[in-house]
């Protein structure tokens, strides 16, 4: 006798597909002949059956909608931005530490560089025979926020001035012209900043050619406090502000009861032609300074040029630099670059109590004009710089400072240089696109070959001629006396003439090795071709003196 299977151990811990199989067993043995009675006995069993089913089913279907309500808080969660994470940041080491953040909107990167100077040359008496030395050891951070926040610290431990504090700036940037005009945001900077002005002056010292400026610096402003807005693209920029005192000044305070004295510059370039090997560059710029009063002693770059800058025989000593305004010359007419209000000369006692002494510069203005061209690994640079000051007749005559109502100073320099392995310094040229705070200027060497990849690195060959002319009015010629002596009453007449800051003429020859990016090794060999004194240092005049100096860099 054929017996029929229980429905409840069937349905007894069984899914749906087994209970689906348990009513087709049932189906199929009432189709051979099971018994009628039997059957009629599980009539209620399948029933119970069918219930049970349901019940399961609608089970599954809500825990598939629980799995896919979970599917979906998950995929949210993850798009979403957190309420309390940060967001990630990507670390690396781009030539410095460099962190960002995964949307871009803040970065920032701590760089720095030292650069090691020796080298020696003749007329001891002039400089050192020898020497060796830090000319910059720097630590700066720079970075954005918000992704349209710019900043810039900079700190050199072998710097004079405020601390040592170079660069310092906060800036702006937001797309604010058609892109008819620029695709570039429009830059509004704050700060200690280079003023806008030459090409050899904003080219960071990382990368100029030789290692030391040419000569023009002496006639170019430094880093000044101030306000800045730029605007350009690829192939042109410019770029304008008002700035007041450096923390490169001597002193950061005017003389008791004066003003602090102010720059308006303004520099404009233009490259018509700028591919992978191949560049042509030319910019201007015009520079209007105010002095206020101010003396040398917190103004020593516009009142007495030279003295605030380095030459090619820095490293050595000799001042600095070789030729400059002397103090007793300084173009505000102050007495040795102190206090306007002290040392009244004898001829401004007729005016008392009515004369009040005062600089004898009015204003004074700058202008210079540069060019750069570069054809595969050859390329040449040159600028021209001169400086115009209009002064007072009148306090000049009273205050014994010579040199009439007009003085004009001037400087140039052009350089060749060839990559001997093939580099070209087009490669590195920087745009407003690339560099908005010092557009039109140069940057890393693109070295095809890295000593760290079993290449040889980059080699690079140049040579500069430069010359600077400090001269002006009176006796100022090349046949000005060495025997006159310090101090003597006939200098002093005739210094009281003109101004005698002196004019060199410089010939550098200089051998550049790039082993990988971020180290530089250098060699350069200086003479003066021409040497003409200034008024307190009349022992240098007709002198050539030489000089080598090496080089060992690293920046990051």
């Amino acid at each position: 006798m054929t017996q029929v299977p229980n429905v409840q151990t069937i349905a007894k811990g069984a899914t749906p597909s087994k209970l689906l199989g348990g009513v087709a067993a049932i189906a199929l043995l009432g189709a051979f002949g099971a018994p009628t009675a039997a059957l009629a006995d599980t009539s209620s069993e399948i029933k119970a059956l069918k219930a049970e089913l349901k019940r399961l089913e609608h089970k599954l279907d809500e825990q598939a909608k629980t799995t896919h309500q979970v599917k979906n808080a998950l995929n949210s969660a993850k798009s979403a931005p957190a309420s309390n994470a940060p967001p990630p940041v990507f670390v690396s080491f781009k030539n410095g530490l460099y962190v960002e953040t995964e949307d871009k909107s803040f970065d920032f990167k701590i760089g720095g560089r030292i650069q090691v100077d020796g080298g020696f040359g003749g007329r001891a008496d002039t400089f050192s025979a020898s020497n060796v030395g830090f000319r910059r050891a720097r630590l700066e951070v720079e970075g954005k926020a918000y992704k349209n926040w710019y900043y810039k610290f900079q700190y050199d431990f072998t710097g004079s001035g405020a601390a040592g504090i170079r660069d310092a700036f906060l800036a702006y940037r937001a797309k604010l012209l058609p892109e008819q005009i620029t695709k570039q945001p429009v830059t509004f900077q704050v700060g200690n900043q280079y003023e806008p002005f030459g090409l050899e002056t904003l080219n960071s010292s990382k990368h100029i050619v030789f290692i030391e400026r040419a000569m023009t610096e002496a006639l170019t402003p430094a880093r000044h406090i101030g306000a800045s807005v730029g605007v350009g693209d690829k192939n042109w920029a410019v770029k304008g502000g008002l700035f007041s005192t450096s923390p490169q000044d001597a002193t950061t305070a005017p003389p008791t009861g004066e003003a602090q004295y102010w720059d308006a510059s303004v520099r404009a370039i233009y490259a018509p032609i700028l591919e992978e090997d191949k560049l042509l560059h030319v910019g201007a710029s015009f520079l209007y300074h105010k002095p206020n009063n101010t003396t040398a002693a917190t103004d020593a770059n516009f009142l007495r040029p030279g003295q605030a800058t380095r030459d090619e025989f820095g490293v050595l000593g000799g001042g600095g630099a070789l030729i400059r305004v002397p103090t007793a010359q300084d173009l505000s007419c102050a007495a040795g670059a102190g206090s306007l209000n002290t040392a009244v000369p004898a001829a401004a006692l007729a005016f008392a109590p009515f004369f009040r002494r005062s600089s004898c510069l009015k204003y004074s203005y700058n202008y210079g004009f540069e060019a750069a061209a570069v054809y595969g690994p050859f390329s040449l640079q040159g600028e021209y710089v001169a400086a115009q000051y209009e002064r007072d007749p009148v306090n000049g005559l009273l205050l014994g400072n010579g040199g009439g109502s007009s003085l004009s100073y001037s400087s140039y320099y052009v350089f060749g240089s060839v990559f001997l392995t093939g580099e070209t310094r087009a490669a590195s040229y920087r745009g407003y696109d690339k560099d908005w705070n010092t557009p039109g200027t140069f940057s890393d060497v693109v070295i095809k070959n890295p000593l760290s990849k079993g290449g040889f690195g980059a080699w690079e060959f140049a040579v500069r001629f430069s010359e600077l002319n400090l001269n002006n009015g009176g006796v100022t010629g090349d046949n000005y006396s060495a025997t006159l002596g310090a101090g003597s009453a006939l200098q002093q007449a005739l210094s009281k003439t003109g101004t005698i800051g002196g004019r060199e003429e410089n010939l550098t020859v200089g051998l550049n090795w790039y082993p990988d990016k971020g180290v530089r090794l250098q060699a350069n060999w200086t003479r003066a071709m021409t040497l003409v004194a200034p008024s307190d240092r009349p022992y240098l005049n007709g002198q050539h003196p030489n000089a080598f100096i090496a080089r060992a860099q690293v920046f990051w």
